[in-house]
């Protein structure tokens, strides 16, 4: 097997050298094994299009090839939606499916604006803000916890826990250390599910949680395992596809001060430039699947049993597919990026993050007619599965 050079990590120069590597990789080796870990990277756009749709030869189930002692079966797969193969996938998100419809998310704009106002609320009378810690952090937390039904006063506690889980990040650890911080806020956060589970069985009320908790498929009703598994993916998913996706539009908007006169004259502008954003820096940069039988990619043969990894941050910036790749450009027509994946795995929370996104831009723009970067420095999440900012300052004034 030919040797690759390793790709650079996304937080060096900002991605630069990253998409430079993706760059010559989709011309040389398009589709080829990566030594270091062993998983079929796929970089062109068509190629990742095509295995995202065919879920019969890339398989969701990567818990399938798991060693036996990781004691991670099927029993462990329950709920677990975006490790999930059709028909079971199909059948369990059109139970979820109903809370993320564009009618229920509308309904949902009056709580997300009060939410924004509050945050930035406590900004108020300050000259800087840290647009991910003070705004696009906290944000999804407390939008999907309102939505599910957990208590108010738990959303910093939910926070806490998102964050040890996406960021790879627990104070100075590092290590095996830092993996047993990570497991136990893991375990933590569904023990605290389990225990709102219990709570609905004996006292159903009106929220998500409830509807899970009561929900029936095929006649039977969802089993504990699966409400809470559920019940994590909405918090965890949710909250690193709009907190990442929001810091990086604002980014992009300080980079590119036209575009960010543009929507500021325009707020009409502001849903195409959301789609630009997630083009350009995707929240989620790649998706693994597992080959269920031996099958050719880009005229290349991947062996059955094997890991893949869909670049959506290549796919995102393949030439084949977008002019001007590299161009943040919120005028861009015909943008079919895959920022929010392809197929069945499609973002089922993509609309709730679309409204969370534009509502809070277009408050922070109103809010602060003078937004401008600062030197501070830039802060990236260590998670190389997500592309996005966990600490970016900027300096604010009323003008």
């Amino acid at each position: 097997m030919e040797k690759s050079t390793p790709p650079p990590p996304y937080s060096k120069d900002d991605g630069k050298a990253l998409q430079d590597w993706f760059r010559v990789m989709r011309d040389e080796r398009p589709v080829h094994q990566d030594p270091a870990t062993g998983a079929w990277m796929v970089l062109r756009y068509a190629d990742v299009v095509a295995a995202s749709l065919d879920h019969a030869t890339y398989s969701s189930e990567l818990w399938r090839a798991y060693p036996a002692e990781w004691g991670k079966g099927d029993a462990w797969g329950e709920g677990r939606l975006t490790e999930m193969d059709p028909p079971k996938h199909r059948l369990l998100r059109a139970v979820i499916g109903k809370a993320f419809t564009n009618r229920t998310v509308a309904g949902l704009a009056p709580e997300i604006e009060a939410t924004v106002e509050r945050l930035l609320d406590a900004a108020d009378g300050r000259t800087e803000i840290d647009v991910a810690r003070d705004l696009a952090d906290p944000l999804p937390v407390m939008v999907i916890a309102e939505l599910i039904g957990l208590p108010f006063e738990d959303r910093e506690l939910l926070r806490g826990w998102a964050d040890r889980l996406l960021s790879f990040e627990v104070g100075d650890l590092a290590g095996e250390d830092l993996v047993k911080a990570i497991d136990a806020a893991g375990a933590e956060l569904l023990a605290y599910l389990r225990e709102h589970y219990r709570l609905r069985r004996a006292a159903p009320k009106d929220d998500l949680f409830s509807r899970l908790v009561t929900a029936e498929v095929e006649g039977e009703r969802l089993t504990e395992e699966t409400v809470v598994n559920l019940g994590k993916l909405l918090l965890i998913g949710g909250h690193a596809t709009t907190a990442c996706s929001l810091a990086s539009l604002v980014f992009e908007l300080l980079r590119h001060p036209d575009a960010l006169t543009a929507v500021r004259q325009d707020a009409d502008l502001i849903p195409a430039a959301i789609e630009e954003s997630v083009r350009y820096r995707p929240a989620v940069v790649n998706s693994l699947r597992l080959t269920t039988r031996e099958t050719e990619l880009g005229d290349v043969t991947i062996p059955a049993g094997q890991f893949v990894s869909l670049s959506a941050l290549s796919a995102n910036h393949d030439e084949r597919q977008f002019d001007a790749p590299e161009r943040f450009d919120i005028h861009r027509q015909h943008n079919q990026h895959v920022g929010f994946g392809q197929g069945v795995h499609y973002c089922l929370g993509a609309p709730l993050a679309r409204t969370e996104i534009r509502i809070a831009l277009s408050a922070l723009l109103r809010r602060f007619p003078v937004l401008e970067r600062t030197d501070g420095p830039l802060q990236y999440y260590r998670n190389p599965s997500i592309a996005g900012l966990r600490s970016f300052p900027v300096a604010v004034g009323r003008g």
